[in-house]
Order: C-alpha cells, then sequence, then structure tokens
C-alpha cells in the first residue's frame, strides 16, 4: 500500500494544477498556462519538464506495482511533504500562478509565505516530491527521471527569474538578494 503513495500525490498535484490554472484564467481572464505560447529556450525547457514528468510518472507506477521496497516509507513521506508545498505554494501564488512565462505577462511576485524562504517553492516541492518517487522505486530508472526533471526544473527556474529581473527591476533584484533561489541556496 505505502507504494502507491507517489502516484496518488502526483494525481492530486496534477488536480490541483488544473484547478488552479482554471480559478487563475476566471479571476484574471489569462490562461495560467503559459508554455502553450512558448518560444525557443523554455519551448525547450518545457518539452524537457514534460518528457521527465511522464519519466516520473511512470517510475512511480512502477514502484506501486512493486512490493514495497525497505525505503518505501520514506519515499511515501517525501512525496507527500513535497506535494503539500507544491500546492500550499499554488495557493499563495493566487493570480500571479503560471505554468511558464510569456512576455508582458507578470502580474507580481510573491514574498509570502513559503516565499519567504525560497523564490521557487513549488520547484522546490516537485523535487523533493521527484527524490520521494525516486527513493520509493529504488530503481536506477528513478533516480535518470529525477536527475531529468531537477534539471529542467533548474532551466525552468533561470528562465524565470529573467523574466521577472526584466519585468520589475530592482524591486526583484531586491527581493533575491534577501531570499535564496532555494531553500538556504543563493544563486
Amino acid at each position: 500500500m505505502i507504494q502507491t503513495v507517489p502516484i496518488i500525490v502526483l494525481i492530486v498535484i496534477l488536480l490541483a494544477s488544473l484547478w488552479r490554472g482554471r480559478s487563475v484564467a476566471r479571476s484574471s481572464g489569462i490562461s495560467a498556462w503559459a508554455f502553450n505560447s512558448a518560444k525557443g529556450k523554455q519551448r525547450l525547457t518545457g518539452l524537457a519538464y514534460s518528457i521527465s514528468t511522464a519519466m516520473l510518472t511512470v517510475t512511480s507506477v512502477l514502484a506501486a506495482l512493486q512490493p514495497a521496497t525497505n525505503y518505501a516509507w520514506f519515499g511515501a513521506l517525501l512525496t507527500v511533504a513535497g506535494g503539500l508545498v507544491v500546492i500550499v505554494a499554488q495557493i499563495q501564488m493566487g493570480r500571479a500562478w503560471r505554468i511558464g512565462v510569456r512576455e508582458g505577462d507578470a502580474p507580481l511576485f510573491i514574498r509570502h509565505g513559503l516565499f519567504r524562504f525560497s523564490r521557487n517553492p513549488i520547484f522546490v516541492g516537485m523535487i523533493l516530491l521527484g527524490i520521494g518517487i525516486a527513493v520509493s522505486a529504488g530503481i536506477w530508472w528513478g533516480w535518470v527521471a529525477m536527475l531529468a526533471f531537477a534539471l529542467a526544473c533548474h532551466a525552468q527556474v533561470w528562465i524565470e527569474e529573467a523574466h521577472l529581473s526584466k519585468s520589475f527591476g530592482p524591486a526583484y533584484e531586491q527581493f533575491c538578494s534577501e531570499v535564496p533561489r532555494w531553500v538556504g541556496i543563493s544563486k
């Protein structure tokens, strides 16, 4: 049973993301799915993110279908913690929540809640989730998927931070000097 937790958490995050996207579109009149109009580096990053997410999904299905590993409980704990961080950070972003960035589309940057500890708590939660999936599965494939996923997240963070810096200038630069990119890790 414990080995099914990662796939359940992935499904919950997918549903929460669909709900948030619809909620943002209703309240702002703008689609939250910015990857749809992505070009250049962001299109490649979005593709890498999609492929690595599919790899993690397959890994979590494999974990669910096999007997629990010795570390399945720890992997389940990490996936639940990562999922909670993702969902809480999505909610805290309110109307600013997007998947990807679009030119001219930067309603605001968030400084409260989890964003006081990391400029990218959604990505922190997703990477924690990915580590949990890899631990739960206990197979090399899971760690390859996790590494690909973490690299895609990091590439997207660079794109988003450049976009926010261009959009908000000195105010965002000040925020960057006060809050680490990851948890406890600056630039």
